[in-house]
């Protein structure tokens, strides 16, 4: 079992708390919403039995880590930023930046922003997506304002963190059943919730997040998607950017981000070896929904440590 340490990290504004273990070529994982570095705790003894370095932060407003008041403040500028200020702090050159979910939104922009400090990505779940002539959220309003990824236009409700917080138990028991692998056959949100927790989650994993979103709230999470239009518009720059750097893509086939065409999300799987210049691979695990590399651990270090070894 890699030994870990769980440390506060001072990097400049603000100070994340980053899980590391392991020595050799740095690996940085980024999680998602609504999660923690916790959400890697499959991946970390693996990576560094294969000789890596690894760094998973509570990202800026998660867990244990800072959280900045005021939307301004979960910028992309800000998120690629607190990568990069993590490497300083920890005097690493460059580093393969693994994401899921949000985290794979946050990790082609830093290879995007600084191609000097990334050697490759590994996206999880969510497809590299570049910046095209509308953004995300006027995409959706645009498609399918009711479909799939409504939520993300719903999240621009100002005080909708208040519903989550109001039950946070329940809110986290019902994102992970909602878009986990094991939900039933043809399960809507609107459906009612199976009871426990999905197979992948015992209740003390279930407790991590717990404790976790009761510290943060859900406020400054849901303000990474406050600043999507924001994003958007300040990215400018690289609009229609291909990606140079190995990037390897995983998610699995229950997940409706990868599998779902409705705001261009899921269409853009197979339009990676076009937005990609080193496409190493897309692959879609059987049985897994969203939450893939807990629901899928053994399927998705082999192809992470696969994908490393052949850098």
């Amino acid at each position: 079992m890699a030994e870990t340490r769980v440390t506060p990290i001072n990097i400049g504004d603000i100070e994340l708390t980053v899980t590391q273990a392991g020595t050799g070529p740095a690996v940085v994982l980024l999680h998602g919403f609504p999660e923690i570095a916790y959400s890697w705790r499959h991946q970390i003894g693996p990576l560094v039995e294969a000789g890596y370095r690894v760094l998973a932060p509570d990202q800026r407003g998660y867990g244990w880590s800072d959280a900045p008041q005021g939307v301004e403040a979960y910028g992309i500028t800000q998120l690629v930023g607190d990568v990069i200020a993590l490497l300083d702090a920890e005097q690493i050159d460059d580093a393969v930046i693994v994401g899921h979910d949000w985290g794979a939104i946050v990790a082609p922009w830093v290879a995007l922003f600084r191609p000097d400090r990334v050697r490759a990505l590994a996206l999880l779940s969510v497809p590299y997506l570049p910046r095209g002539d509308q953004s995300i959220l006027d995409r959706i309003q645009a498609t399918d304002p009711d479909g799939e990824f409504a939520y993300m236009l719903a999240f621009q409700t100002e005080g909708i963190e208040e519903l989550f917080e109001a039950d946070p138990i329940e809110t986290l028991r019902r994102f992970h059943w909602t878009v986990c692998g094991a939900r039933p056959q043809g399960f809507s949100s609107a459906d009612p919730m199976p009871d426990g927790l999905p197979p992948y989650l015992n209740q003390g994993e279930f407790e991590n997040y717990y404790r976790a979103f009761t510290r943060s709230g859900f406020g400054n999470p849901i303000n990474w998607y406050r600043n999507l239009q924001q994003n958007w518009e300040i990215t400018r720059p690289w609009h229609q950017a291909k990606l140079a750097v190995p990037t390897l893509f995983i998610a699995g086939d229950r997940d409706f981000v990868a599998t779902t065409s409705d705001g261009a999300l899921g269409s853009s799987v197979s339009s990676m070896y076009e937005s990609c210049t080193d496409l190493r691979g897309t692959h879609l695990i059987e049985g897994a929904g969203h939450w893939v590399q807990q629901e899928a651990p053994d399927e998705v270090n082999r192809l992470l440590c696969e994908f490393l070894d052949s850098l």
